[in-house]
């Protein structure tokens, strides 16, 4: 969790493990595809231009995919309410919209007044370095301090 700026907004991100491997394998498969480039210009060919453009086709999508599904996965708690960058989509929520919060099998789960819920998988377990409980603590302490109606664990 980090707070930014003077306005305390909270931010839980993708950590540990899985942001790691979302910046070294798409870095391992950039690299292949540099050396296949500087190949191509000591010795230019078809086969060695094909070579690195098909490693250059594989770095762009596996930075893209790792970018979509880990990178910008993420919670942020604040004044204005909650917002969920989870994969599919970006969830808003005022804090007076969230009748209850609970931890989930994906992540932290915003239950609505309407019956709806929003999950945000920044706080799932496969998405901490850290113990899902402890993050979901923290959470829960930012959103009682943020709001005036403080949804609780039920």
């Amino acid at each position: 969790m980090d707070d930014q700026g003077g306005d305390s907004v909270s931010v839980w991100r993708v950590s540990g493990v899985a942001r790691v491997a979302g910046f070294v394998i798409p870095g391992v498969i950039g690299v292949k595809a540099v050396i296949g480039w500087v190949g191509w210009v000591s010795s230019p060919g078809m086969q060695t231009a094909r070579s690195a453009g098909l490693w250059t086709g594989l770095a762009i999508g596996f930075a893209l995919f790792f970018w979509w599904a880990i990178l910008r996965v993420r919670l942020q708690v604040g004044p204005e309410g909650i917002v969920a960058v989870n994969p599919w989509g970006t969830h808003r929520l005022g804090l007076d919209e969230v009748t209850s919060v609970r931890l989930g099998a994906w992540g932290a789960e915003f239950h609505h007044g309407d019956g709806f819920k929003t999950t945000a998988y920044a706080l799932s377990e496969l998405a901490s370095g850290t113990s899902q409980e402890d993050r979901f603590a923290a959470l829960l302490a930012v959103v009682e301090a943020d709001s005036t109606r403080s949804p609780r664990d039920v």
